[in-house]
C-alpha cells in the first residue's frame, strides 16, 4: 500500500479491503486494552484495525509529553504474524504529530481535517447523549468525526445500563445487512456534530463510513459477559493480548535500567525477581474518608504475605535449590507519591525504578517511565498486584503466559 500521509486517510486505504478504528480512552493501560479490543473486533469482522496513538495532555504529565504510536513500543509485525491478521498504526495511513510533544494545536480544528462518519456508542447509552471525545480524539489525526448513535440492539445481552456491547453485535452492525437495518430505522438514529463547526451549505451529514468504520470508544466490548479481563481464559487476552509483545528496542531500554538497579555489568544476566504493582493514585478518590486515605489501602505487610506465597510457589514448582526457587529480589512499582511510604518500601528490602524516572524521561520521552514499568512488571518470575487495577490485571496475564509465573491480586 502506497501511503501519502499528507492526503486523506480514505485515499491511502486499499479499495477492496475494509478497516476499523477507534479513538483513545483513559490511561495507558486502558489504551492498550482498547487496542486489544479493536484488533479482536478487526479479526472477527475481517477488517484491518488501525490503532490510534496514545495522546496525553500536559495536565497529566506536565509540559512536553509526547504522543506515541502503538508501534513505538509494541512489536506489531510479530503480533500480526502470530494472529494471522494485519494491524496498522494511524501513523501508517495519515499525517499527524506522532511521537512529538503534545501541543494545543493537536486538538484544534485544522484546514485539512477530513470529514468522517462514525458510530457512537456513548451517544446511545450514556445519559449525556453525546459521543465521548477524550484529549482531542480524531482531531489529532486531522479527522472531523460526525457521529451517528449505534442502535440499542448492540447492547451486551443481559445488561440494561452502562456502555457494554459485544464483538458479535458490532460486527453485525458493520456488515451490509446490519448497516442497512440500522440506517433504515424509524425514527432515524440520532446524529451529532460539534456546534462550533457546522456543516457547509449543501453538505449532507455523513453516514458512518463503511470502508473505514470508526467508533467513539471500544473499551466496553465483550464476548459474552461483562469484565472478561479477569476471567480465565480471558477471550480477548487469549486472542490478542498474549501475542502483543514489546519491541526489542523497548526491551533493551528496560534492560539498561534493570542492570543498573541490580548493579550488574551491561552484558551480565539480570537476576530473577518478583514484581509488585501497588496502585493508590486515583483510587484515593474512592475512599470513604478522604482525610485518611491510608485506611483504604492494604498495608505493605499484606503485600509481603503475598510475596512470600509467590516465593513458596516458585520453590515448589522449580525446586528450592533452583535459581527461580531462591528468588529474593522484589521490585515495587506504584503511583504513590508519599516519601514516607516509599521509605517504608525500601525498609522492607524491596527495590523500585523511581530513581530512574527522570533520566528515562530525558533520554527516551515522558511516556517511557510508564512503559519501562510495564516491561519490568512483565519480567517478574511472579507477580503481586492491586485488585481492580487494569495495569495489575494485564501485568498478571503477562507473567502467567510469558513466564509461566504465579500471581496474586
Amino acid at each position: 500500500m502506497h501511503v501519502d500521509r499528507e492526503s486523506r486517510v480514505t485515499d491511502n486505504l486499499l479499495p477492496d479491503i475494509k478497516y476499523v478504528t477507534t479513538w483513545n480512552f483513559g490511561g495507558m493501560t486502558n489504551e492498550v486494552m482498547v487496542w486489544m479490543n479493536l484488533i479482536r473486533l478487526g479479526m472477527i469482522s475481517d477488517r484491518i484495525p488501525i490503532l490510534y496513538p496514545i495522546v496525553g495532555l500536559e495536565l497529566h504529565f506536565g509540559t512536553g509529553v509526547e504522543t506515541i504510536s502503538a508501534g513505538g513500543f509494541f512489536d506489531l509485525p510479530r503480533l500480526s504474524k502470530a494472529i494471522g491478521h494485519p494491524v496498522l498504526d494511524w501513523a501508517d495511513v495519515k499525517r499527524g504529530r506522532y511521537d512529538r510533544p503534545w501541543n494545543p494545536i493537536d486538538r484544534a480544528w485544522h484546514d485539512d481535517d477530513e470529514m468522517l462518519g462514525c458510530w457512537s456508542i456513548y451517544q446511545t447509552f450514556d445519559e449525556s447523549r453525546i459521543p465521548i471525545d477524550r484529549e482531542g480524539g480524531p482531531l489529532v489525526v486531522h479527522v472531523d468525526a460526525r457521529y451517528t448513535g449505534v442502535p440499542e440492539s448492540v447492547r451486551l445481552n443481559g445488561t440494561t445500563t452502562g456502555w457494554d456491547t459485544s464483538f458479535n453485535s458490532l460486527t453485525h452492525l458493520m456488515s451490509p445487512e446490519g448497516r442497512s437495518e440500522a440506517l433504515s430505522q424509524q425514527p432515524p438514529l440520532p446524529t451529532y456534530s460539534r456546534a462550533n463547526r457546522p456543516l457547509s451549505d449543501g453538505v449532507a451529514f455523513p453516514q458512518p463510513d463503511d470502508h473505514l468504520a470508526c467508533f467513539d470508544c471500544l473499551y466496553w466490548v465483550w464476548t459474552k459477559q461483562y469484565w472478561e479481563w479477569e476471567q480465565a481464559p480471558s477471550p480477548t487476552w487469549e486472542a490478542v493480548g498474549k501475542h502483543l509483545h514489546f519491541t526489542r528496542e523497548a526491551d533493551e531500554i528496560a534492560d539498561i535500567y534493570l542492570r543498573q538497579l541490580f548493579g550488574v555489568a551491561h552484558d551480565a544476566p539480570i537476576p530473577p525477581f518478583i514484581t509488585v504493582h501497588i496502585r493508590h493514585g486515583d483510587f484515593k478518590r474512592q475512599c470513604p474518608d478522604v482525610a485518611n486515605t491510608k485506611s483504604c489501602f492494604a498495608p505493605l505487610s499484606e503485600y509481603d504475605r503475598h510475596i512470600q506465597d509467590i516465593v513458596h510457589d516458585l520453590a515448589e514448582k522449580h525446586g528450592p535449590e533452583s535459581t527461580l526457587g531462591k528468588v529474593k529480589e522484589v521490585i515495587v512499582m506504584s503511583d504513590e507519591t508519599d516519601p514516607e511510604w516509599w521509605a517504608d518500601v525500601h525498609r522492607m528490602g524491596w527495590k523500585s525504578m523511581r530513581e530512574f524516572e527522570q533520566v528515562i524521561s530525558r533520554d527516551h520521552g515522558m511516556r517511557w517511565p510508564a512503559i519501562v514499568d510495564s516491561i519490568v512488571q512483565s519480567r517478574g518470575a511472579g507477580f503481586v498486584g492491586t485488585s481492580r487495577s487494569t495495569m495489575s490485571i494485564i501485568a498478571a496475564w503477562r507473567v502467567i503466559d510469558w513466564n509461566d509465573g504465579p500471581w496474586r491480586l
